[in-house]
């Protein structure tokens, strides 16, 4: 860990590091522990990041001194002060200069979030440890039809940034990506999923739930249907808000059976945002509830009591807190505007918070805005 140097009393502490080389050195060292968690101590790191971005982050840095939390003083990961997923769309939160920018969708309207990402390298490590795992089942490199904006189209989402990474490194060939300038490409997406009736190639279908419902409404107005083969996996995110969520909760899947040939079985959820680095998985595909999303190892989740932030006992819904060691060049210890439940080993999303339940977190963003 980083050399601490004590400042008088009431001045808070800083960190005396060398710039440059401790940057990479420190996410080098969470992208081993991301690939073997026999590397590393999950709390000694979080403690290293937590000094890293104390020193480097000011809004943070102000934070964490008017809470008396600091390097020094806090012991374990859970002491580590939140920043709120709501403080990224007024605050420079990155504590390097940014190599990637990702910018929310916005389609809830207002501004957007923005995160300065600078360790693009560790991003893909957390794609490269979570995903095929979560997603690709028994599949080897198999045809990828993705619903996803590509980087052209899209080059600050860390959506495509993702889904580029997992093309590129687990597709076959043949995998394609119908989405233009107009949004889905469904001939496009319908020859794919001939094809693979054709060949009997087990496919993994990439999308959101939007994109999803919409191919399937193509479908139903031409009243086709395709059974893509055995082992094929549909990785969906992206589908909590507004009626899409419903959607894919009521009836869509009846619909993905029917049009498809894949069973609720096979459908893989992802839980990410722009805020974040690391993803969380539905363990669907291990016979897990398919509702269930589960952290990775270097991920910690607590559901937090909306006004007090005390921690939820199971079964009792609040706000989604996450502990991302991967989130180095930002916030490792983030709040989310989502509502959830914690149940054994991970947690149920229940969906957004309204404004009322954001109050806490708005208050935290006025902290650390003021000088």
């Amino acid at each position: 860990m980083a050399r601490r140097t004590p400042r008088p009393e009431g001045s808070g502490t800083r960190l005396v590091t060398p710039h440059g080389r401790i940057d990479k050195r420190l996410a080098s060292r969470i992208a081993q522990y991301v690939a073997d968690p026999a590397t590393a101590s999950f709390e000694e790191l979080s403690l290293e990041a937590f000094a890293f971005q104390f020193e480097r982050v000011e809004p943070f840095r102000r934070l964490c001194e008017k809470q008396q939390a600091l390097p020094d003083t806090v012991e374990k990961w859970r002491d580590v002060p939140l920043i709120p997923a709501l403080a990224f769309k007024t605050l420079d939160l990155a504590s390097v200069a940014a190599q990637e920018t990702f910018r929310s969708s916005g389609t809830s309207g207002g501004r957007r979030s923005v995160h300065g990402h600078g360790f693009p390298d560790l991003y893909r490590a957390t794609i490269d440890a979570s995903f095929p795992a979560a997603c690709l089942g028994t599949m080897d490199r198999p045809p990828m039809l993705s619903l996803i904006p590509d980087r052209s189209q899209t080059p600050d989402s860390s959506l495509s940034f993702m889904i580029d990474h997992v093309l590129a490194s687990y597709g076959a060939p043949e995998s394609l990506t119908a989405f233009g300038g107009r949004g889905l490409d469904a001939g496009k997406a319908r020859s794919f999923l001939a094809a693979r009736q054709r060949d009997g190639r087990a496919t993994l279908l990439l999308t959101t739930a939007f994109a999803l419902a919409t191919l399937l409404e193509a479908l139903e107005r031409l009243d086709l249907r395709f059974r893509l083969p055995a082992g094929s996996v549909v990785f969906e995110t992206g589908g909590y808000k507004g009626r899409t969520r419903e959607v894919l909760q009521g009836d869509l899947l009846s619909r993905l059976s029917e049009r498809l040939g894949i069973a609720a079985s096979s459908v893989v959820r992802e839980y990410g945002m722009t805020e974040l680095t690391s993803q969380l998985y539905t363990g669907t595909l291990t016979g897990r509830d398919p509702d269930l999303f589960l952290p990775p190892h270097w991920v910690r989740v607590r559901i937090l009591e909306p006004a007090t932030l005390v921690e939820q006992p199971p079964g009792q819904e609040g706000l989604i807190a996450i502990f991302d060691l991967a989130n180095l060049s930002s916030a490792v210890h983030l709040l989310t505007e989502d509502l959830g439940v914690a149940q054994d080993d991970g947690f149920r999303l229940m969906g957004r918070a309204a404004g009322s339940e954001l109050r806490g977190c708005s208050l935290t963003v006025e902290e650390l805005s003021e000088e």
